[in-house]
C-alpha cells in the first residue's frame, strides 16, 4: 500500500490497551527470574546474589535480579503498544513486591521442610514473620580474610539492609517501565514514537581556562558566550517560524547552517533540534531544548514544541538532499 495515499484510520488497529498481558508478562519475568536465583542458591556453594551490596549499603545484587525480574513489563508494553501510565507503574510496584515476598515465602518454607527432616523442629514451627524477623536479626556480613566466614550478628540493625534488599529488588524492577513511562507515545495510534536528532545549533563558544586574575580575559569570554547565545536565540527563532510556514527547506538549511553537530555537542550550552513522530500515522512535533553541561551535570530544558503535520515529517526524514545526515540521525527510545 502507498504511504502517501493510505488513510490515517488504516493504520489503527488496536482497539483496546492490553494491561493484563503486560502485567502476566511481569509476572512470568518475575517468576523466571526468582526461580533461577533459587536453583543458584540451592546447587552453589556461596552464591548468593541478593546478598551482594556495594560500599555496604547499595543492594547491587538485588537490584539486578529486580531489573532482570521486571523486565517482562517493559517488554509487553512495548510488543503491544501499551503505554505506561501512573496506574499502571503503581500496579508494577505491588507486583513486585507480591513477588519479592512470595520468594521470601518460598525460601520460609524450604527452610522449615528441610530443619523438619533433619528433626531440628519439635513442636509448631516458627510463622513466617517469626522467620523473616530471624533471618533480619541474623544478617551478618563476612570476614575478609581464609575461610570467609561470617561476622556477628547485626541483631536489630539487620532489618536496615535486609529492607534495603526488598527496596533494591522492588525499585529495580521499575526501572526498565520508568523508561518507558517517559518516552512521547502517540494516543491516536496507541504505539510509542521514535525521536530523530535533526541538529544541534551552538549558544556557547568553547571552554576556556582562564586565569582568575586575567578579569580582562575573563569578561571577553562572557561576551563571546553572550553573543553565541543571542545568535542561538535568533536560529531558534527562525526555525520555529519556519516550522509554523511548513518550510522544511528552511529548516534544513538552519540546521546546515549550524556545523558540525559533534562538535556542537561538546560545548557548553547547545540547542537541540528533535524530530518526535509516530512511524504509524507519521505526524509529530518539532522540540528544541536548551542543553547544559556534560555528562552528569548534564540539564535539558525545553524550549519549544511545535506540532508539525504527516507531510513535514515525512519531508525532514527525507535525506536526499543531505540536509539532515542519515548517521546523525539519534533515536534515545531505541526505537
Amino acid at each position: 500500500m502507498d504511504l502517501e495515499s493510505a488513510p490515517i484510520e488504516e493504520y489503527v488497529s488496536r482497539r483496546s490497551t492490553p494491561y493484563f498481558a503486560v502485567l502476566m508478562s511481569g509476572l512470568n519475568t518475575s517468576a523466571v527470574t526468582l526461580a533461577g536465583v533459587y536453583w543458584l542458591g540451592k546447587n552453589t556453594n556461596d552464591f548468593h546474589i541478593m546478598g551482594w551490596y556495594a560500599n555496604y549499603v547499595i543492594p547491587a545484587g538485588a537490584m539486578i535480579v529486580g531489573i532482570a525480574a521486571g523486565s517482562g513489563y517493559a517488554i509487553a508494553s512495548w510488543l503491544t503498544g501499551t503505554r505506561i501510565s501512573r496506574g499502571l507503574l503503581l500496579a508494577v510496584l505491588l507486583c513486585q513486591t507480591g513477588a519479592y515476598f512470595a520468594a521470601e515465602y518460598v525460601e520460609y518454607r524450604d527452610v522449615m521442610d528441610g530443619l523438619r527432616q533433619r528433626g531440628l523442629i519439635i513442636g509448631p514451627e516458627p510463622s513466617f514473620p517469626q522467620y523473616y524477623d530471624l533471618k533480619a536479626r541474623s544478617f551478618a556480613w563476612k570476614k575478609h580474610g581464609p575461610g570467609n566466614q561470617r561476622g556477628e550478628a547485626l541483631g536489630a540493625w539487620g532489618y536496615v539492609f535486609v529492607l534495603l534488599g526488598a527496596a533494591g529488588f522492588v525499585l529495580g524492577g521499575l526501572i526498565a517501565p520508568a523508561v518507558l513511562y517517559s518516552v512521547p507515545y502517540c494516543e491516536r495510534c496507541q504505539r510509542y514514537m521514535k525521536t530523530t536528532l535533526l541538529g544541534v545549533l551552538p549558544a556557547s563558544v568553547p571552554a576556556k581556562k582562564i586565569a582568575k586574575r586575567d578579569q580582562a580575559a575573563q569578561e571577553a569570554h562572557a561576551k563571546e558566550n553572550e553573543h553565541a547565545a543571542a545568535k542561538a536565540d535568533e536560529a531558534v527563532a527562525r526555525l520555529r517560524a519556519a516550522v509554523a510556514e511548513g518550510q522544511t527547506d528552511l529548516v534544513k538549511r538552519e540546521l546546515c547552517a549550524a556545523a558540525a553537530r559533534k562538535a556542537n555537542e561538546k560545548l557548553p550550552q547547545r540547542v537541540r533540534v528533535s524530530l518526535i513522530w509516530c512511524k504509524c500515522c507519521q505526524e509529530g512535533r518539532i522540540v528544541i531544548a536548551l542543553a547544559c553541561g556534560q555528562g552528569k551535570a548534564l540539564q535539558v530544558r525545553n524550549l519549544a514544541e511545535d506540532a508539525v503535520p504527516t507531510v513535514f515529517v515525512r519531508q525532514m526524514l527525507d535525506t536526499s538532499d543531505n540536509a539532515v545526515e542519515p548517521a546523525a540521525a539519534a533515536d534515545p527510545a531505541g526505537m
